[in-house]
């Protein structure tokens, strides 16, 4: 009898492993795309919040930025084979070194729809915008990387976002990366 139970033990901590091991899978899943939460109810998920500060130079010139990324909730939600999820704005403002503004812009996938079919931009979010020190380095214009990417992979379109000293904006798909060849088809168009 000792012995059965003794098993029955064994067999519980082994399925109680388990399922610690698909809970930890699944926390991994959503610290690398970033989600923070998930709808018990609807199953639909957000990205976190990021905020971002930094002193930029360009061309010898000290600017102040800040760049802050949040679930926009008023959006259309945007469904995918990876599940349903709301899309973000991104809010990029830069200060000069006097403290005057510079840029001050709030982002959304539309601001990039003209780069992008509209079978991509139903299943898209926008992902992300960082300080592209590199492609700014040489020039007399702050450039920011940009991504609009499908949820939960590593499918994206990387933009350009070029701002004048004078504080003009231009927005450029990035070359330099290759061409983007959207996914015809997934099981979400045939729903």
């Amino acid at each position: 009898m000792k012995q059965n139970y003794f098993i029955v033990l064994l067999l519980m901590a082994g399925l109680s492993g388990c399922g610690d091991q698909k809970q930890q899978a699944k926390e991994e899943e959503k610290r690398v795309f970033q989600i923070e939460s998930v709808d018990e109810q609807t199953g639909l998920q957000r990205m976190q919040v990021s905020r971002a500060n930094q002193e930029i130079v360009c061309k010898g010139k000290k600017f102040q930025m800040s760049v802050e990324r949040t679930p926009a909730e008023d959006l259309p939600h945007v469904k995918s084979d990876m599940g349903l999820f709301v899309d973000n704005r991104i809010s990029v403002k830069i200060t000069r070194a006097d403290g005057s503004a510079l840029f001050s812009k709030v982002f959304q996938k539309t601001d990039f729809a003209s780069y992008l079919p509209e079978s991509y931009l139903k299943r898209s979010v926008l992902e992300g915008m960082v300080f592209d020190d590199v492609s700014t380095a040489d020039k007399n214009e702050i450039t920011l990387a940009a991504s609009v990417s499908y949820p939960m992979t590593d499918l994206y379109v990387p933009f350009k976002v070029v701002i004048s000293q004078a504080g003009k904006m231009v927005i450029q798909k990035d070359e330099d990366m290759g061409e983007f060849t959207p996914i015809e088809e997934d099981s979400v168009d045939k729903e």
